[in-house]
């Protein structure tokens, strides 16, 4: 008998391959504040901790360049239109990963309630969500803004469980970055790690986690022999 109820996805790394659109914004941001580009692969290492944290991240690696007084001047201007610029352009390149679509429908069919729990700004993750037509796979999407805390607090984790009667033993996580590792960790949740993600492989695979996925395939899997 199936013992698996509900999965919590993460969304950038694990649902969508979202960095060209990120990295293309994160330069146009850039470029709005008379700052020169950086490279795609800082962006990768950036992401996960939210908008304001990548913000951040992104200005610090200017710090040996500008007075970091006028860093966080410039920040919030950035942030700004990072936030307007994004939410218009989040699917310019965005695809989701091979088997998202098959995978959510056939998990879908078999009554498994669904959550995305995302770090990216919750109206950005909803309009990303609606734009890949995934959005009605979800019982809730719970983006930055909804709660005051974001991955991997456990208190979302405790308001999620409350609002929708979540069980621990019947609940899963499926990520690709530390912030999820953390979370179901926090939350006493098995975590699935994508290791196609966003985040280094070597990375991962160096916590020692109990289950690792190459493939969003896996997940269905998973749910069916566990």
């Amino acid at each position: 008998m199936q013992k698996i109820k509900n999965i919590i996805f993460d969304l950038d790394g694990t649902l969508i391959d979202s960095i060209p659109d990120i990295y293309k914004s994160i330069n146009k941001s850039l470029e709005y504040i008379n700052f020169p580009e950086i490279p795609i692969d800082n962006i990768r290492k950036y992401v996960g901790n939210g908008a304001k944290a990548l913000i951040k991240r992104t200005l610090n690696f200017f710090s040996d360049k500008y007075d970091k007084k006028y860093l966080e001047i410039v920040e919030e201007k950035m942030y700004n239109f990072y936030m307007e610029y994004y939410f218009e352009h989040c699917i310019d390149e965005t695809n989701l990963y091979e088997g998202v679509e098959d995978t959510l429908k056939k998990l879908f069919e078999l009554n498994i309630d669904m959550f995305i729990i995302t770090n990216k700004p919750n109206n950005i993750a909803i309009n990303t969500a609606k734009k890949l037509n995934i959005f009605n796979y979800f019982k809730a999407i719970i983006g930055d803004g909804v709660y005051p805390y974001r991955k991997p607090d456990i208190n979302i984790w405790n308001n999620l469980k409350k609002d929708y009667n979540l069980i621990e033993d019947k609940t899963i996580m499926v990520g690709d970055g530390i912030p999820d590792y953390d979370f179901a960790k926090n939350s006493n949740l098995k975590v699935l790690l994508a290791l196609y993600g966003i985040t280094d492989k070597n990375i991962l695979l160096s916590l020692k986690n109990d289950y690792y996925i190459n493939s969003f395939y896996e997940v269905y899997d998973f749910v069916i022999n566990n």
